[in-house]
């Protein structure tokens, strides 16, 4: 076998520690899914509780604002009716005074029960608060838990990959560089044995001429269909 064909192997195997440790952070992460799903809608719940309660505050202090308005209006007609003179001007005047009061009354009811919704949708809101932090009290040792353990997940991965650059740096640059960009392209293994004769990935057979300066150890050969490099993974008598 060519030296270089060992060391590509060994990086291999180095590349599949990685990708395993990996695979463990991100099954510990879908194992907090459910958790994260429940937190989202109570969230979402009091969001809405929240907005909704802004609106209700918002449509009662319009109330409020017009019925202040029209106070003053019924203010300045008071004024005006006293000072007054003339029966017909007096007549529109009390006319006005009588719509304008009828319009306070029903503006007054509706603030009434304004003023009443926005105290309910208070009083949700604050529900709705109280069940988010029973809710994030009751998940905090799961999470906590997952964390512990995420972080012990995340030292392997390191320690994983600190040992996979050292074993890519004993390779020569392009080498190194040819087996990445293949790796990239590559669903399965890069470097994969012969068997019998044929591409362990694909199974293309391969001449026999390439077979055996592949088990010499004279080249690094790569397969012609798929591109995977070959290693001789028979003793290096057999063709």
């Amino acid at each position: 076998m060519h030296p270089e064909l060992a060391k590509l192997i060994d990086l291999q195997s180095k590349d599949a520690a990685v990708a395993a440790a990996e695979q463990r952070l991100t099954n510990l992460s879908r194992e907090t899914v459910g958790l994260d799903a429940a937190l989202q809608r109570a969230r979402d719940s009091l969001e809405g509780a929240r907005r909704a309660a802004a609106d209700g505050q918002r449509r009662r202090d319009e109330l409020e604002t017009k019925i202040e308005t029209y106070r003053i209006l019924q203010d300045r007609r008071r004024q005006r009716l006293e000072q007054v003179r003339n029966p017909k001007d007096a007549s529109t005047l009390m006319t006005e005074l009588d719509l304008t009061h009828s319009v306070m009354a029903k503006e007054e009811n509706d603030w009434v029960r304004s003023a009443e919704m926005v105290l309910q949708l208070e009083v949700k809101v604050r529900d709705k608060e109280r069940n988010l932090a029973v809710l994030e009290a009751a998940q905090a040792p799961e999470r906590s838990e997952v964390a512990r353990r995420r972080a012990v997940l995340e030292a392997e991965r390191d320690e994983a990959l600190r040992i996979r650059e050292e074993s890519a740096g004993h390779l020569g640059k392009a080498l190194s560089g040819r087996y990445d960009r293949l790796r990239r392209t590559r669903s399965s293994d890069v470097v994969v044995p012969l068997v019998g004769g044929a591409c362990g990935a694909c199974h293309t057979a391969v001449p026999l001429n390439r077979r055996s300066q592949i088990k010499a150890g004279n080249v690094i050969d790569a397969c012609e269909a798929c591109g995977a490099i070959l290693y001789p993974a028979e003793p290096a008598g057999s063709v």
